[in-house]
């Protein structure tokens, strides 16, 4: 458990909590993006014009 006291030291969670944020609202942006690319798609097979 070494490698966890290290990571625990406030010098490198300041590093890691900005770095984990961004990615986070990067992961969370793509998987939104995703979904309404997803409904889009089920909105053209059911016959919907999406663009309207």
């Amino acid at each position: 458990m070494e490698w966890l006291s290290q990571i625990l030291r406030p010098e490198v969670l300041s590093l890691l909590i900005p770095i984990v944020a961004i990615i986070g609202a990067f992961a969370v942006a793509a998987l939104n993006a995703h979904h309404k690319h997803q409904e889009r798609i089920e909105r053209i097979k059911q016959g919907f014009n999406p663009d309207k």
